[in-house]
C-alpha cells in the first residue's frame, strides 16, 4: 500500500476518536464526566468532583490537533505527520501511564488500556512509515567539492 495512504490513514483514525471525543467534553462537559465512555461505566466520574473548566480544557487540549491532522489528511508530507504523532504521544502516552499507575476500576481494565493505548500504539506505529517516506523524499547527498 502507497505510503501516502498509510498515513492518511492513521492520521485519519488518530484525529477522529480525538476530535469526537474532544468535542463532547468540551461541549457538555458534564455529560461526559459522567458517562464516559457509557453512562453505564462512567470512567471519568471515578475521579470526583466534577470540575467543568478541567472538563472542557481537556476537551478542547484533544481539539488543538484536529487543524494540523487535516493538513496531514490533505497533505501527508512526512514534517506535518511528524509534528502531528509527536503532539499525540506527547499527550496520550503520559494519560496511558498516569491509568496504568492509578487503576480505579478492575472489572473492565482491559477495555480502559484499550482506549488509553490505542493511540499511542497508532502514532507509534506511523513513525516507521513516516521516516521511510521523509527519507525517500530526501533529495540525493553529494560529496562536499574538494578545495582547489
Amino acid at each position: 500500500m502507497d505510503t501516502r495512504v498509510v498515513l492518511r490513514v492513521g492520521c485519519a483514525l488518530l484525529v477522529l476518536v480525538q476530535v469526537a471525543v474532544g468535542l463532547w467534553a468540551a461541549l457538555a462537559p458534564e455529560g461526559f464526566f459522567s458517562g464516559y465512555p457509557t453512562p453505564e461505566v462512567g470512567w471519568v466520574a471515578l475521579y470526583p468532583p466534577y470540575n467543568e473548566h478541567l472538563v472542557r480544557d481537556y476537551g478542547m487540549a484533544l481539539l488543538q490537533l484536529a487543524p494540523l491532522a487535516l493538513v496531514c489528511l490533505k497533505r501527508p508530507e512526512p514534517v506535518f505527520v511528524a509534528a502531528l504523532l509527536a503532539g499525540v504521544l506527547l499527550f496520550h502516552l503520559p494519560h496511558a501511564v498516569f491509568h496504568e499507575l492509578h487503576v480505579v476500576r478492575t472489572d473492565d481494565v482491559a477495555w480502559q488500556r484499550l482506549a488509553l493505548w490505542s493511540p499511542v500504539v497508532l502514532a507509534a506505529a506511523l513513525l516507521w512509515p513516516t521516516w521511510k517516506s521523509a527519507r525517500s523524499r530526501r533529495p540525493p547527498t553529494t560529496a562536499p567539492l574538494s578545495p582547489r
